[in-house]
């Protein structure tokens, strides 16, 4: 039987483009294994963390492992695929069951089966899968597995071919209509994801309280991972365990990840005041343009007050057309009106662009490097960042290139020498300009280097 969980957080190679105020590369919190570990404690499983970006001696642990234990792997496409490789293989060859999730696996869930070294793979939101899983796990006999989100290789415990059935996801482990809290005891050293953030503070650490995203954006893998699905936890849930980790942390500075932070502004904001009662200070969240538009002075000062000293805001281009291509509404007309505002109130503009669109003049790099820089211009502590279209299966924009001759990775191998930093998709971009927005980002953006 199977007696422990052990997470798995593959390391990452984006040093050059996120790097910290001391020059190493950001180490955020692996939230997925915060996540899901409840679940296998609430079944009576022991849990673990192994995070080869934090941990040199990972190899080891793995290693270490016996036929008792649950590799759990999150994988990400690009580079992270070498780490969970190599990883699940050690695991497998001491005797222990690999599972796997994450987006590439919910982008290729078969693909994945097939190449990996995966025993099993959970694809999409992998509460109500996971649940099923542990329970399987504790339940040998138990052939009532749900299978609308994972499937197996073969059935851990038994080894047997029995048929999976569907079967309805069971609710229990939600509570207060949200998930249960996360583990922040699951990580044995939280000063190893205390970043110094030069746009935020000394000692940042950062924190989620939704996934997922029901925006229509073209370019983005986030909405078909999800499945257009918002999911949110409970405010009261999420600020009392924020509170737990900036007291666990001493941090003086916050980042969210929520990819829609301020898609319910009532929601946010009761967050924000939430935090700043207990102790205000700066933080940082990801604001649509169109929310930010929409958003009158008063509520965006009442934020302000609260500590918010930064947003991340994708403009994608100052190109109407190339706008409606990426499935953007708001007008771009507004992009300096919204760095003026942000200026007056004294809330940094991180204002991300993709450059590479198809079917696009050449000319929208450098009119895209120019709008960089005169939002600069507007406010020296503005920052911006120019990443290159590298569009992922699932997307619109993908569609439209294979049925135009693109030919994408093919295999699990392939997928792994990506880099969304380096514009490895060159048939869709313009060599002789690239180097033009490298330098762009590298003078108007305080955490790249290259």
């Amino acid at each position: 039987m199977y007696k422990r969980i052990v997470f798995f957080q593959p390391s990452t190679t984006a040093k050059s483009n996120y790097q910290n105020a001391d020059g190493k590369e950001q180490c955020w919190a692996p939230w997925f294994a915060l996540t899901l570990s409840p679940i296998a404690r609430t079944w009576g499983i022991e849990v673990e963390l192994i995070d080869a970006r934090t941990q040199e001696n990972w190899k080891d642990r793995v290693s270490s492992l016996t036929d008792e234990d649950v590799l759990a792997v999150s994988v990400m496409t690009g580079h992270t695929i070498v780490d969970a490789i190599e990883s699940s293989t050690i695991a497998k060859n001491c005797g222990a069951y690999v599972i796997w999730g994450g987006p590439h696996v919910t982008l290729f869930p078969m693909e994945t089966l097939e190449e990996s070294p995966a025993d099993a793979i959970i694809s999409g939101f992998g509460f109500d899968p996971f649940w099923k899983f542990v329970e399987f796990l504790v339940n040998p006999d138990c052939q009532d597995v749900y299978s609308g989100k994972f499937s197996f290789k073969e059935l851990p415990i038994n080894r047997t071919a029995a048929p999976l059935k569907q079967s309805s996801q069971r609710k229990v482990y939600r509570k207060n209509n949200g998930l249960l809290p996360f583990d922040l005891h699951l990580v044995p050293d939280w000063s190893k994801y205390v970043n110094p953030d030069v746009a935020i503070a000394s000692r940042t650490v950062n924190f989620i309280t939704s996934e997922g995203c029901p925006r229509p954006c073209t370019f983005c893998s986030e909405p078909s991972t999800s499945k257009n699905i918002w999911l949110t936890r409970s405010i009261e849930q999420s600020i009392d365990t924020c509170v737990e980790l900036l007291e666990m942390t001493n941090a003086n500075g916050l980042k969210l990840h929520d990819p829609n932070f301020f898609h319910n502004k009532e929601r946010a904001l009761e967050f924000a005041k939430g935090i700043a009662q207990y102790k205000r200070i700066p933080w940082a969240a990801t604001i649509h343009p169109a929310d930010l538009n929409a958003m009158p002075d008063e509520i965006l000062t009442l934020f302000r007050d609260t500590g918010l000293s930064r947003v991340l805001i994708g403009l994608e281009s100052p190109y109407p057309r190339v706008i409606r291509m990426a499935g953007k509404k708001y007008d771009a007309h507004l992009i300096p009106d919204m760095a003026k505002r942000l200026a007056n109130l004294g809330i940094r503009g991180m204002f991300t662009f993709i450059v590479g669109w198809p079917n696009t003049d050449i000319s929208h790099y450098e009119g895209t490097i120019k709008c960089a820089y005169n939002i600069k211009q507007i406010w020296s502590e503005h920052q911006s960042k120019i990443h290159f279209l590298e569009p992922w299966p699932g997307t619109p924009i993908y569609q439209l290139l294979v049925r135009q001759g693109f030919k994408y990775p093919s295999s699990l191998s392939e997928w792994a020498e990506i880099d969304y930093y380096q514009a490895q998709f060159m048939q869709i971009h313009d060599q002789s300009i690239m180097e033009a927005v490298k330098n762009a980002n590298s003078e108007l953006s305080p955490y790249v280097s290259a």
